[in-house]
């Protein structure tokens, strides 16, 4: 966790981040601090309060990818920035309150809810700018491969990038990212008419395409890898040597 949390603290986007927002908020002198203030107190007060922030934010969105690596990017930044809004509102109104000074007029000064209202904004602003900054983030994506021969077999709203399959008695359910069908067919087939897609068998009864797997969770000595769409699929022992070397049992 320490190594995840350095190395993401010391990712050039988000030092960037930091040095954006300390900038802005140096010149700015938001909640009176720019009439109370003069400018070298604001750029040692705001970089400060910049540099908590950010801190606070990596640690906070950390673990919440370790602990709900299902979650796409917007979702875990909802719950970070909203999480921060209500821990830090009442301390960062209290110390701009402090930073402004008591002659100042009290309307300026920042209220608990106003407070949470401006972290919660800037906390999404600067996840947005580091989405932007991200390189993992392509601005196009790859024209999609043909659909499998499977998908022949569903309802032409549900034909789309299968997520996994699973089997019961002589059925197959078949989910993909546009929802899920049973299909009469054995289990080997239907993976047969998946078309060498870029996926694996982690069970006896189930099969995840490798794109579709966000993480992993163990609970009482049982791994099941989590794919996109929430579900968790058990991986049997049988299995596991080549589900690990696809590395999808790699920490998050």
């Amino acid at each position: 966790m320490l190594g995840d949390l350095k190395a993401a603290l010391l990712h050039p986007a988000t030092l960037v981040v930091w040095a954006v927002l300390s900038v802005w908020l140096t010149l700015s002198g938001p909640f009176a601090t720019y009439e109370a203030a003069s400018l070298a107190q604001r750029a040692f007060y705001w970089p400060l309060v910049a540099g908590l922030g950010v801190v606070a934010g990596v640690s906070l969105r950390l673990a919440i990818r370790r602990r709900m690596p299902y979650l796409s990017y917007w979702q875990a930044s909802a719950i970070s920035a909203s999480t921060l809004s209500v821990v830090l509102a009442v301390p960062a109104a209290r110390l701009t309150a402090a930073m402004a000074g008591q002659s100042q007029d009290p309307g300026a000064v920042p209220s608990g809810i106003e407070a949470a209202g401006a972290i919660f904004a800037v906390a999404i602003g600067m996840n947005a700018l580091r989405y932007v900054l991200s390189p993992g983030h392509a601005r196009s994506a790859p024209p999609a491969p043909p659909l499998p021969v499977l998908l022949d077999r569903l309802a032409v709203d549900k034909r789309a990038p299968v997520i996994r399959l699973s089997s019961s008695d002589h059925y197959v359910r078949v989910v993909t990212e546009l929802g899920e069908e049973e299909v009469l067919i054995r289990f080997a087939d239907a993976i047969a008419e998946l078309e060498g897609a870029q996926g694996l068998r982690v069970h006896r009864s189930h099969w995840v395409a490798i794109p579709a797997v966000r993480g992993h969770v163990t609970e009482k000595g049982r791994v099941f890898v989590i794919t996109t769409d929430g579900a968790r699929v058990p991986v049997s022992r049988s299995y596991r040597a080549e589900v690990e070397a696809q590395g999808l049992l790699r920490d998050a």
